[in-house]
């Protein structure tokens, strides 16, 4: 199921960087397939590293393996870790052949030629990409508590979990801002809000300070905070 996993999200990065590029451009196919991928197949990987505990035979033969506890919560991890490096390599080799393939078919005496060049560029894993590997961290570190948890088909229950908490999370945030500010248009939760100052828009930028303590806890805080749920449940479970 493991090796499975990691086919199924190469195989799909694939098919929906081409269906994006060629009904949108390669820009929206790059973010769009490598998000889907990135984080959906580790979901599902994450979801299933610990998927023995679904089934009581299973689990149990599991849990009384000659390795402490966290020796097998390490290889839980050890796993996800290498499907990250393979699937950054993976994605990286298929969007530099494809670039390079766009960019050999351009015609150098188009008056166009190097504005549609400098259009396309190889997705690069810094920059904006960087909110992506946080949000990947925390759902791939609240997948293995859900695999923990949840018995059978532990991806889906998981999945719908998070999906509740982020839609909670927003509908508060919006609540709270059209409470406090008066003209309030709209928000972008623990980052900025919208609202009318006359004739135009005004954004507020939540403060630096706070801004830090946000950005500390999303990215170091709470996926070690998950994973550590993760070892204790596994701890849990010990026969």
């Amino acid at each position: 199921m493991i090796l499975g996993s990691f086919a199924l999200a190469c195989i799909i990065t694939v098919l929906i960087y081409f269906l994006m590029k060629s009904i949108a451009n390669f820009e929206i196919a790059q973010l769009f397939s490598f998000t889907i991928g990135f984080i959906g197949g580790g979901g599902l990987l994450a979801s299933l590293v610990f998927a023995y505990f679904g089934d009581a035979a299973n689990g149990a033969s599991f849990l009384t393996l000659p390795a402490s506890n966290f020796e097998k919560w390490l290889c839980g991890i050890s796993i996800l870790v290498v499907f990250i490096l393979v699937y950054l390599l993976f994605f990286r080799g298929i969007d530099s052949l494809l670039v390079s393939q766009y960019h050999k078919g351009l015609n150098p005496l188009d008056a166009r030629y190097r504005q549609q060049y400098d259009s396309v560029f190889i997705l690069s894993f810094t920059g904006e990409a960087e909110a992506l590997f946080i949000f990947f961290a925390n759902a791939i570190a609240a997948m293995l508590v859900g695999s923990l948890y949840f018995n059978k088909v532990s991806f889906i229950k998981a999945a719908l979990v998070i999906c509740m908490i982020y839609v909670l999370v927003f509908v508060l945030d919006h609540m709270v801002n059209a409470l406090v500010f008066k003209d309030y248009l709209k928000s972008f939760a623990f980052h900025s809000v919208v609202v009318k100052n006359g004739n135009e828009d005004g954004v507020v930028d939540l403060p630096a300070q706070a801004k830090n303590i946000y950005d500390i806890t999303c990215t170091y805080i709470l996926p070690a905070l998950l994973l550590g749920i993760s070892f204790i449940r596994l701890k849990e479970k010990e026969i």
